[in-house]
């Protein structure tokens, strides 16, 4: 009754105001709690994102990332994308480990995402410039003009594409790329890169790699001590190239250029600069320039003299003398007594005293006349080297007698080097070239004609010589010569011309391997190289000897004395060969 009362007392125009008004109320508080779920809804997708994330479900968490980034009303939509894109790279750069194929479209999905972000743009980059793709990575960082950090990286890819053409033989087109790079940036490293297409590809002149030295002085600041270094190691390398590349007339200008080293002392760069033409004099004699060598070593000397004292300057005259040394040994290696004996009389003005450089003199003059080089080897008698140096003396005169057909000579001079050094390489070297000058002993008539008539290979000049024997002790002369034993200075003449020679001589018919073995026993050493075992026939010169061969194996058989044996082959032939005393011959079958 009141409520009707009420109701009936009011004008119904005053009642339809108040309707709307209440129904306003109403949906504006329903949107905002609608609003409010909304908003609650995207931020539980990241929630639950970074749960999946941090649980290892990559997948799931990219799929709510996606999820929220396609709501555009989203306030969690650019934080989404910002997360999407750090998962993303981070999966790509596993990726690249192992599948760069695969990864390569997950830095590009990154780049459309965010075209912004420098941080994935330099990503992209660094893996398109790790599988060489450089132009690729190149045009990645320019579709980008303000991405900060690109243009020094594009620098970096430009000398890394540089790099690869140098290691690639491609030394032009790397040279086109460190000029690009250097375009980006001038740096000196970039210049000093240059060189390399000269040092390691033999690409241009030493007039190109200096300019390159050069150029890269003018680029370095004085604070960049280590980049002072590498171009101070850059002209050693050059310096190398040149002289063995025989320009000569370029290695003292690249010796003038400043040392740019900021932290070393003048004195020191003194004594380093002196050292270092003492190596281009080194290599120049290296190469047979030796005029030049010695005369760039001189000069080297004259100027230490008047720069340096005490110690450093002692060093300097024993790296002069090392300088004659070096070229001793390689007139007596060349066989050039003439030469070896001049300038091993010009050192000893030096220094008469120095115990090489006398023992140099002993050999070079031995080479000439071998009484003469014993008188000298006189005085030397009480030297642990001695006995070496003996045998040194008979060698170079059985190596003489040999080359005038004098071999029973070169047996008696090699019979006494071998009392004094049996073991010494050149010894082995004498006995193996007599060798094979050697007829073999007790050679049969018959044994000659039955193995023309199965002409399987062919003697020199018909002469059934010792030439198991005689590769034999090659193979032991080969074993001592080390490039050790190649660079010592108290080597006989001739010994690595010699070693190849004979080495060529014998194999050019010789089908066989030889070893030296027990003195007096003729051993034949049958052998099978991925081959199943087999039993063969072998007719000594006294017995036929029945054999059996393991798979892969081998078989020594010691003959009852030397000559020619007849060897069964697995495949039913026969192969003939010559035992010899005191040697192992190696025979596939």
């Amino acid at each position: 009754m009141y409520i009707g009362a009420m109701t009936a007392s009011r004008p119904p125009k005053a009642i339809a105001p108040r309707r709307a008004r209440v129904a306003a109320t109403s949906l504006a508080a329903l949107l905002l709690v609608g609003g409010c779920a909304y908003f609650q809804d995207t931020q539980s997708q990241m929630e639950e994102a970074e749960t999946a994330l941090a649980e290892g479900d990559e997948s799931r968490a990219e799929q709510l990332y996606r999820e929220v980034m396609r709501n555009k009303k989203s306030r969690d939509s650019e934080d989404a994308r910002r997360a999407l894109v750090s998962l993303l790279l981070q999966r790509a750069a596993r990726m690249m480990e192992t599948d760069s194929d695969s990864a390569m479209p997950i830095y590009r999905d990154v780049i459309s995402l965010k075209p912004d972000s420098d941080e994935a743009r330099i990503a992209y980059a660094r893996a398109l410039m790790k599988v060489e793709r450089y132009t690729e990575a190149v045009d990645v960082l320019m579709e980008d003009k303000g991405c900060r950090g690109c243009k020094s990286l594009i620098s970096v890819i430009y000398i890394e594409s540089g790099n690869t053409n140098v290691r690639d033989g491609n030394y032009s087109e790397a040279l086109e790329d460190y000029d690009l790079a250097l375009s980006v940036n001038r740096d000196p490293l970039t210049v000093l890169a240059k060189v390399d297409t000269y040092t390691v590809g033999e690409y241009g002149t030493a007039t190109d790699a200096y300019n390159f030295l050069d150029q890269a002085l003018r680029l370095m600041p004085a604070d960049q001590i280590g980049v002072q270094q590498v171009w101070w190691d850059k002209r050693q390398q050059v310096i190398y190239a040149a002289a063995l590349r025989g320009e000569h007339d370029k290695l003292t200008g690249i010796l003038e250029l400043p040392d740019p080293r900021a932290r070393v002392e003048d004195g020191q760069k003194k004594i380093d600069i002196l050292n270092l033409r003492m190596y281009a004099a080194s290599l120049q004699i290296y190469v047979k320039a030796y005029d030049l060598g010695t005369a760039r070593g001189m000069q080297t000397f004259k100027d230490a003299e008047g720069q340096l004292s005490g110690e450093p300057l002692e060093a300097l005259r024993k790296t002069l003398l090392g300088l004659y040394m070096q070229r001793i040994a390689a007139h007596v290696a060349d066989g050039d007594t003439k030469q070896a004996i001049a300038m091993s009389e010009q050192a000893l003005e030096l220094d008469p005293t120095d115990r090489t450089l006398n023992l140099q003199h002993v050999i070079a003059t031995a080479m000439r006349n071998s009484g003469s080089g014993r008188k000298l080897l006189a005085d030397w008698e009480a030297d642990p080297e001695y006995n070496r140096m003996r045998a040194l003396v008979e060698t170079a005169y059985a190596l003489k007698m040999m080359g005038i057909g004098q071999f029973a000579s070169a047996r008696a001079a090699t019979e006494k080097a071998e009392r004094y050094a049996p073991e010494l390489l050149e010894t082995h070297l004498a006995r193996a070239e007599l060798q094979a000058e050697t007829r073999f002993e007790g050679l049969r008539k018959s044994w000659a004609e039955t193995f023309r008539e199965m002409d399987q290979f062919n003697y020199p000049k018909a002469r059934i010589n010792h030439y198991g024997h005689a590769l034999a002790e090659l193979r032991v002369v080969q074993s001592l010569y080390t490039q050790e034993a190649a660079r010592d200075y108290l080597r006989g003449p001739q010994v690595a011309s010699r070693i190849q020679a004979l080495d060529e001589r014998i194999k050019a018919f010789y089908p066989f391997e030889a070893q030296l073995g027990t003195p007096g026993e003729a051993v034949i050493v049958l052998t099978r190289v991925d081959s199943p075992a087999t039993k063969v026939s072998v007719k000594g010169p006294r017995q036929v000897h029945e054999v059996e061969v393991p798979e892969n194996g081998q078989v020594e058989l010691k003959l009852k004395m030397p000559g020619l044996a007849l060897v069964g082959t697995a495949a039913g032939g026969e192969k003939a060969v010559f035992a010899e005393p005191g040697v192992k011959i190696f025979i596939p079958i």
